[in-house]
């Protein structure tokens, strides 16, 4: 169904596994770093670090960014640097870079320590959970010199998510089944950001703690689950329709399940919910739009 998310999740799996078995002297070595004290030159090796940078008006300091680096759009005609979980080492050579950011899971910390042997400075941020990414749009603006723009970005990203979950409140909580994959049916769990999404937008997790952060589950499960509302990212924004058709038509076999008899099975834009970048309110808002759409009828 959806390869690229599913891929940009199975890869946030590699993060959380690769961060355990770092040490905290492994991680914070690499992460402090001395770093060159003006940037003018960077190289963004994960599309939700490009998305950080560009809101920090570091648009014309990017010189190179991964290949699904396409928001804004003026990211798509920078140079490419590979994918984001395999990054192409000599084109990131060949930008002449003076930062190169990275993520923290092992095929990017693997090109940082490269690059640092070779005598590129790097800095490595670790987004993992929405508070992540705060910590990460403060390091970064630090780093380049936009300490306002990043204090600025952080505290309207966090005043807007207060206010819709105002909205929105914390009270009878509407029960979300978040589906990666239907063939096999795989879903996300709770120890994921995408988690975090649900619950700021006032739904909570139809599934309970599981091993695997997004596992598979079986019909039994589906109908035990007792979800209010399924929700599926599609593939692309041109794919929406076609998805939300063959979606009603896979779930009708479920017509016990609540979310299902009601018809409130929706696909929805990929981008804001499966990254975790700056866009996130807007990603919060369509999940909340689909567990409370009479809060939004104004």
């Amino acid at each position: 169904m959806n390869r690229w998310l599913v891929l940009s999740l199975i890869t946030l799996c590699w993060m959380a596994a690769g961060f355990a078995l770092l040490g905290s002297e492994d991680i914070q070595n690499a992460s402090d770093r001395p770093l060159p004290e003006q940037v003018s030159r960077i190289v963004s090796l994960a599309p939700n670090l490009t998305e950080i940078l560009f809101a920090l008006g570091l648009d014309e300091q990017t010189v190179g960014v991964t290949l699904h680096s396409d928001y804004p759009a003026a990211a798509t005609k920078k140079p490419k640097m590979g994918t984001f979980w395999q990054p192409n080492i000599e084109a990131v050579i060949a930008a002449k870079p003076d930062l190169v950011i990275t993520l923290g899971f092992n095929q990017q910390r693997d090109i940082a320590q490269r690059l640092r042997r070779i005598g590129y400075d790097c800095l490595t941020v670790n987004i993992e959970k929405v508070s992540g990414l705060f910590e990460a749009i403060e390091r970064i603006g630090a780093v380049t010199d936009r300490h306002s723009q990043a204090s600025e970005l952080a505290s309207k990203l966090q005043t807007n998510l207060e206010r819709l979950s105002t909205l929105v409140g914390t009270n009878d909580k509407v029960r979300v089944l978040w589906v990666i994959d239907r063939e096999p049916l795989r879903i996300a769990g709770r120890d994921t950001f995408v988690n975090e999404v649900i619950e700021l937008a006032g739904g909570e997790n139809a599934i309970g703690p599981t091993v695997h952060k997004y596992p598979p589950i079986g019909p039994e499960q589906v109908i035990a689950s007792a979800v209010d509302v399924i929700i599926e990212p599609a593939m692309a924004q041109n794919s929406v329709p076609e998805q939300q058709k063959a979606a009603f038509q896979y779930w009708s076999r479920f017509r016990n399940v609540p979310g299902v008899a009601n018809n409130r099975i929706y696909v929805i834009s990929p981008d804001t919910v499966s990254r975790l970048g700056p866009r996130l309110y807007e990603g919060v808002e369509t999940v909340a739009r689909c567990l409370r759409p009479e809060l939004f009828s104004n």
